[in-house]
């Protein structure tokens, strides 16, 4: 009986593990033709996540109230404000990829 509830445990941890895959921010805009991408790193959560592109959204709000107040043109307030943004698993990087701030050497 003791095996029993190990087992049990140790398969829930497992489903439980399996459930929580890394979300990341995608984004698509008509600079890319609407063709989505990744966006940020990895987020522990979809909620996480969530959050992140909240804060995105306010972001690109305060910048387009900012465009408006020194009178940018339309066509830029579109380039900024455009964009979409959705939470989807994270993609990994391929081997051997680099990291941001990496540089190569020749």
């Amino acid at each position: 009986m003791c095996a029993g509830w190990r087992v049990a445990l140790l398969v829930g941890l497992i489903v439980v593990a399996a459930a929580t895959e890394p979300y990341a921010i995608w984004r698509s805009s008509a600079v890319n033709g609407f063709a989505w991408e990744p966006a940020s790193g990895a987020y522990a959560s979809k909620d996480a996540c969530e959050q992140a592109i909240e804060s995105r959204r306010r972001w690109v709000d305060r910048t387009l109230d900012l465009l408006r107040r020194i009178g940018a043109d339309d066509a830029i307030q579109r380039t900024v404000g455009d964009r979409i943004y959705e939470c989807r698993p994270a993609v990994p990087a391929p081997p051997g990829a680099l990291r941001g701030g990496e540089s190569q050497s020749p």
